[in-house]
């Protein structure tokens, strides 16, 4: 029997004084024993790196996640593995830290951001997936470091992007006391440059700057998403009762919105011109510049538009936890689908009170009940009316059963599409005001 924590001990040893072809081409065979354990502790995780492609090359951190062809590929070092990782559980641990990055997408959602923020968004990635690792290194990132950096109190395991606009927000104020403080001659950055996570500052467990992409590389963001996508979705399906069980719920979560159906074509909706506003305006050759008509060479400008849109969902008693979930996972398709300003509501009898918030990311949808009483919708068009929305401006998104009351005030906003769970419910509102679609009847809501 192998024991893969003796054998890995005398590599790292013998690699660290004198890396010979044959001890860094062993590198890989060490690797691939730790995918092997983790196949066998956390087997989902370890089913997402065996479907990652993965490559030996001479970097400066122990991984690195790049592109290559609009597909995601494992890099690593033998040489920096062996300096980061001195127990052959924490190469296990390292792995499973590569492995949730892959499965948020962390290279896909901040590869343009990484370019000019690679700090905070290394501190923001590693803070929100090192929360579900155990066994890492000493000195990685915590939520104890990071929180010496932002005065208001960190969320425990939120998502990445909730933790980078907390330490965005940390360092523009910074910035801001250090210009009211400072002479000009003298001002600087004064946000503290922390640790990036790691013991060895030139050692990290996986190198962020990777995840920038050059055309050739990322030439279509969004065949890489379907690919990511797909690669969790197969080792989900993969892996056995036993080890889904030991995937923390935010993970697997997370793996239910990504591959939920989507059920209505959002996009063909949206078009129509529902909810538009002028945003501006942008060049376009399809006009002539009023200013100078006789250039032909110059574009002339049309009205840009943005969209709006205000989701409320219904928590009310006569929606299931499943049938909840499913609206839910249509959120989160509607993130990938259309470029707006989403904010998500729940609501009952009333629009629940300080449980709005805007997502722009599968990943940021709650999945949570808040409520359970009757429903009542005139309480969406009171919250409309309260926040000053119009039809100009804003497109009312309403998930529900439509068991609700038969009459409404709606203050004249009908800019409106109810989404119906299920095939066979109806809408009680009558007459309806806005739009109303149901899912499709080959959709299983319960199933």
């Amino acid at each position: 029997m192998l024991n893969n924590t003796a054998e890995y001990a005398q590599w790292r040893q013998q690699i660290s004084h004198a890396p010979t072809p044959d001890l860094l081409g062993a590198g890989q065979t060490m690797v691939d024993r730790a995918v092997i354990e983790l196949l066998a502790a956390d087997q989902f995780y370890g089913e997402v790196l065996t479907h990652l492609p993965r490559t030996s090359v001479e970097i400066k951190s122990a991984f690195a996640l790049t592109w290559q062809a609009n597909r995601l590929i494992l890099q690593f070092s033998p040489l920096a593995i062996a300096q980061t990782f001195p127990r052959f559980d924490q190469l296990q641990a390292g792995l499973k830290h590569v492995a949730l990055h892959v499965i948020w997408q962390h290279p896909l959602r901040y590869r343009q951001q990484v370019a000019t923020q690679q700090q905070l968004v290394t501190l923001a990635t590693d803070l929100s997936v090192n929360q579900y690792v155990t066994g890492l290194p000493a000195g990685v990132t915590s939520l104890r470091t990071v929180q010496a950096l932002v005065k208001p109190q960190l969320p425990i395991k939120a998502d990445s992007g909730v933790y980078l606009n907390l330490l965005l927000q940390a360092q523009q104020r910074s910035q801001q006391t250090g210009k009211q403080s400072q002479p000009p001659s003298s001002q600087k950055k004064t946000l503290p440059q922390p640790s990036t996570g790691h013991k060895p500052a030139t050692t990290l467990i996986d190198d962020p700057a990777s995840w920038q992409a050059t055309a050739s590389q990322l030439s279509n963001p969004n065949l890489a998403s379907s690919r990511l996508q797909q690669l969790t979705h197969d080792a989900w399906t993969a892996t056995q009762e036993a080890g889904r069980g030991l995937v923390a719920g935010k993970v697997a979560a997370s793996l239910k919105v990504t591959h939920q159906p989507a059920a209505l074509a959002w996009r063909r909706l949206i078009v129509k011109g529902l909810g538009q506003m002028p945003s501006g305006k942008r060049p376009s050759r399809a006009r002539f510049n009023r200013r100078q008509p006789a250039r032909m060479e110059l574009p002339g400008q049309i009205s840009d538009t943005r969209l709006a849109v205000q989701v409320y969902v219904d928590n009310s008693g006569s929606i299931s936890d499943d049938t909840l979930q499913y609206l839910l996972s249509q959120v989160a398709t509607l993130t990938q689908t259309v470029t707006a300003t989403i904010t998500v509501k729940a609501f009952d009898a009333i629009v629940q009170p300080g449980q709005s918030y805007q997502a722009n990311l599968p990943q940021q949808i709650r999945f949570v009940r808040h409520g359970g009483g009757g429903t009542i919708y005139q309480s969406i068009f009171d919250d409309l009316a309260r926040e000053h929305l119009t039809n100009r401006t804003t497109l009312a998104l309403i998930l529900t059963d439509g068991r609700g009351e038969r009459t409404i005030d709606d203050h004249g906003f009908t800019n409106v599409i109810w989404l119906l769970a299920h095939h066979t419910d109806h809408l009680s509102v009558q007459p309806v005001i806005g739009q109303v679609v149901t899912l499709r009847k080959e959709v299983k809501v319960d199933d």
